[in-house]
């Protein structure tokens, strides 16, 4: 028995049923019926696209009874449609001049840039080109090679990591447009890479940002002239729930037990900002060093499916004194909540990025495989993924305090990770089942910035994509 799950003409069930076979059918809803002539749309649409000279016609005219049926199903206005098509004529033009689109550069998203911006992007992305690209699945699983990448980049120019840092203590401070726009360029190389750094400047910008003077100076200080990094490790305050980690006060600082579920850069990051929750339920940021002590206990790194050498590991804490000169910041309760909602939009950068690196493989299987539908499949994802980028960054330069925009913008991000990470998987063939291959490592690494930073709307939105 052959299943099909579409929509038909209406004498096909007689056609069928008089050649010695048997169909069976139902009567859709008319909101069903609706749906279904969208999609029959779609499989005419594609009949043309593969239709040669002798069946075009038949092909097109299938498309026309289609369009005929949405718009009697619809009750739309012929007229009214010949009105707009003629409007849209006048605005935009007709096909007949046959010009393609090859790509969209937003020249006013260049020209928001600084010099030194557009200086940094260009110094980064030849050292990636060179040190990374070739290198992705090594630094992926090495934690070794990976922190001697992190090394050597800093050693090019140490600005790379002082990015969001106060120009009071060297930094950058550069803007937020700059700033994403080069999230997604790491992105595009290394997500192991893109992972750590991104951590890192994080850190340094909290740290820059407290009113703490002393742990600024004992820490910020320490890190920049001793090219230290640091990492994060407060995502368990995002938790409902029973706190993972409480700070109790005492005399001279806070005493601080649980578990922290995930820390990533064990063994390449020096220290790391962890978060513990107050009794009054007011989040502390603090300071804290890797090195082993007695009362933190940190588990073997974990085995992950991508981004694998960062070095995440958990750890255990028991009865550990934070003094009151390494506390960063308090903030209030649920202020990391608020918090991701204002910047909801800010792991999409690297979910765009992540489809950067998977539309790179699609290009290069375009010029092995040679094949038309290949070679349209890739244009389309392109013209959506800079299309995406353009909507992302303009969203930076005039920010926009309307959340669901951005929260739509953030599920697309994501969804278009998957979309060119499954593209140049199936246009490796059977090359990309191997672990190693880099079409494999891109897809694992949509996974992971289809998670990161997740909260509940961004989790709700993303699984409506795919309903």
């Amino acid at each position: 028995m052959n299943q099909y799950q579409k929509l038909i003409r209406n004498k096909i069930p007689e056609i069928i049923n008089s050649d010695s076979q048997k169909c069976q059918v139902k009567k859709l809803s008319n909101g069903e019926y609706k749906e279904a002539l969208k999609q029959k749309l779609i499989e005419e649409a594609q009949e043309v696209l593969t239709a040669n000279k002798d069946n075009l016609e038949e092909e097109i005219a299938d498309v026309y009874e289609v369009i005929e049926a949405i718009i009697k199903a619809n009750k739309l206005d012929k007229k009214a449609i010949a009105k707009v098509q003629k409007e849209k004529r006048k605005l935009k033009g007709k096909f007949d001049q046959k010009c393609f689109l090859i790509s969209v550069k937003s020249e006013e998203n260049i020209n928001n840039l600084t010099p030194l911006e557009l200086s940094l992007l260009e110094e980064a992305e030849d050292f990636l080109e060179k040190e990374v690209l070739l290198k992705r699945e090594v630094i992926d699983n090495d934690s070794d090679i990976l922190k001697q990448t992190l090394m050597k980049m800093n050693k090019v120019n140490y600005n790379f990591f002082q990015l969001k840092l106060s120009k009071f203590w060297g930094g950058l401070d550069i803007s937020n447009l700059g700033f994403y726009s080069w999230q997604i360029m790491i992105a595009k190389y290394s997500g192991a890479l893109s992972f750590l750094q991104t951590q890192h400047q994080s850190a340094m910008a909290m740290l820059s940002n407290s009113k703490n003077k002393i742990v600024k100076e004992k820490y910020l200080s320490k890190i920049i002239k001793e090219n230290l990094f640091c990492g994060v490790g407060f995502s368990h305050l995002r938790r409902k729930g029973k706190p993972l980690l409480t700070a109790i006060p005492t005399e001279k600082g806070y005493q601080l037990n649980g578990f922290i579920p995930w820390i990533t850069g064990y063994d390449i990051f020096s220290y790391f900002i962890i978060g513990a929750t107050l009794p009054d339920g007011q989040e502390l940021y603090a300071m804290m060093p890797f090195q082993n002590q007695n009362t933190i206990e940190f588990s073997p790194p974990m085995k992950l499916s991508a981004m694998n050498s960062t070095n995440t590991v958990t750890a255990n804490v028991s009865q550990y004194f934070l003094p009151s000169e390494d506390v960063v910041m308090i903030k209030p309760p649920h202020a990391i909540d608020k918090k991701d909602e204002k910047n909801v939009l800010h792991h999409g950068f690297f979910a765009l990025g992540c489809s950067l690196a998977g539309l790179k493989i699609l290009e290069n299987n375009c010029q092995k495989l040679k094949l038309d539908k290949v070679t349209y499949s890739y244009t389309q994802l392109k013209a959506q993924v800079e299309n995406l980028q353009a909507k992302m960054l303009e969203m930076v330069i005039h920010p926009d305090d309307n959340f669901s925009q951005k929260l739509d913008l953030r599920i697309q991000a994501i969804n278009l990770a998957y979309r060119c990470a499954i593209a140049a998987i199936i246009t490796s063939k059977g090359e990309a089942n191997k672990l190693s291959h880099d079409a494999n490592l891109i897809y694992r690494e949509a996974l992971v910035y289809s998670v990161s930073g997740q909260t509940i709307p961004v989790l709700t939105g993303v699984l409506e994509t795919f309903i």
